[in-house]
């Protein structure tokens, strides 16, 4: 899928810790990465997902310089990083890589001066172990035998190696993909800080709900290319998700916070577009069924904060909107109909209809006598507040017992594309 990249990206003017351009690499005659290209600036905070296979910890190996690109170029500070001898990259770039295994039996304290053999040895590298313990909150490790380590307190170990480096960007390769909830909360708890202080941070990860939660930005990749890179909200939409991931996904909004939750079914062919017409909480059901089922939903004119126009947005419609509180104006009006003459099916629910919203039933009516198949949930008619749905059936609007009674309905008919 074509790159999405949304929102501002290096500061005008500030030169970007890593520019990668063009980049493209494979193994054996097998591409992995394809024409990838981003900057990060200094300070940012970048999450990368991706499926399996999308060629994230390929794409952090070519940024610390264990890879160099069979195509295009990878600069850090300006520089590519073939250019760069290991040791004086070391100084640039430090890795958290996805395992780290030990051939021989050191303590955490020799470990984590490990992370120190870009610099120069000094008295300073034992003060640095113990104050980078501490400051990862695990001190009293230091004299432990780095094997003796729970999965979690060794995860914590390494980055103190890495940041040991003393260098300005800290790459991650599935940091917490061995850790319980509260190691993985407390490890990402601890990137932010770092983050804070001013480390740019590149980190590879699968849950899409801790990378909304904690990045600034995040780098989706999928089939080896760059499918989208910006804020999260702006990059993890359900549109996105689904075209990477092959899963739907919802999104919704609770207390300030923003979570995804996911479909068990995988969303099939798509059947045609059906264009829902509700308000109040009458639709947010039916359209997350219509879209598992295979649809492409559009729905208005809805109220802006109504409960069916936060559903439509977690499910990520296109929809016709006017203000809170609103009646329907000519422009929404307008646009409602247009909607419902190139859908294959329009669907009006029991919403209780009023003046404010009832020129969606006079939008309905003109699009069933224009020929475009309309049903409608026989509650509507005593759900009338306006005298709006009394010319429904002379419309040629068919009436059905309930949006369930539509749904069967449909059903039904699924052996074909459209229904009949």
């Amino acid at each position: 899928m074509p790159a999405v990249v949304v929102g501002p990206g290096v500061a005008s003017g500030a030169s970007p810790v890593v520019s990668v351009r063009q980049v493209g690499f494979g193994y054996d005659g097998r591409p992995v990465l394809k024409r990838v290209s981003f900057d990060v600036g200094a300070g940012d905070f970048v999450g990368v997902v991706g499926p399996n296979g999308s060629g994230k910890s390929t794409l952090i190996d070519l940024i610390d310089g264990i890879l160099q690109p069979q195509q295009g170029e990878v600069l850090i500070a300006g520089r590519a990083t073939r250019e760069y001898r290991r040791r004086d990259l070391a100084r640039e770039v430090a890795l958290v890589p996805q395992s780290f295994a030990l051939d021989f039996d050191l303590s955490v304290r020799e470990v984590v001066e490990m992370g120190a053999y870009c610099r120069a040895r000094s008295g300073e590298v034992r003060g640095d172990a113990e104050w980078t313990l501490a400051r990862l909150g695990i001190a009293e490790l230091i004299e432990r035998r780095f094997t003796e380590l729970s999965g979690g307190e060794r995860q914590l170990v390494v980055l103190a190696q890495a940041l040991m480096q003393r260098a300005g960007l800290l790459l991650l390769d599935e940091p917490a993909s061995a850790l319980d909830v509260s190691h993985q909360l407390r490890l990402f708890d601890l990137l932010r800080d770092l983050n804070a202080d001013g480390l740019t941070v590149i980190c590879i990860l699968h849950d899409l709900n801790l990378a909304l939660h904690y990045f600034s930005k995040l780098l989706v990749l999928s089939d080896g290319e760059l499918a989208a890179f910006g804020p999260p909200e702006e990059v993890l939409t359900p549109e996105t998700v689904e075209a990477v991931y092959g899963v739907r996904a919802y999104m919704h909004r609770h207390a300030g916070r923003t979570y995804l939750t996911y479909s068990p079914r995988l969303r099939g062919e798509r059947k045609g577009r059906i264009h829902v017409v509700c308000g109040g909480g009458t639709g947010a059901g039916l359209m997350r069924e219509l879209v598992d089922a295979g649809w492409e939903v559009s729905a208005g004119v809805l109220n802006a904060l109504d409960t069916d126009e936060e559903a439509g947005r977690e499910l990520g419609l296109r929809m016709v909107v006017e203000a809170p509180f609103s009646p329907v104006g000519d422009e929404t009006h307008t646009e409602n109909v247009a909607l419902m003459r190139t859908a294959d099916l329009v669907i009006l629910t029991d919403v209780p209809v009023s003046l404010g919203n009832a020129r969606n039933v006079e939008a309905v009516c003109t699009a069933a006598r224009e020929g475009v198949r309309v049903w409608a949930a026989e509650g509507v008619l005593a759900a009338d507040l306006a005298g709006a749905t009394g010319a429904l059936v002379e419309s040629g609007v068919e009436l059905h017992a309930d949006t369930a009674a539509m749904l069967a309905a449909l059903t039904a008919r699924d052996g074909s594309q459209r229904p009949a």
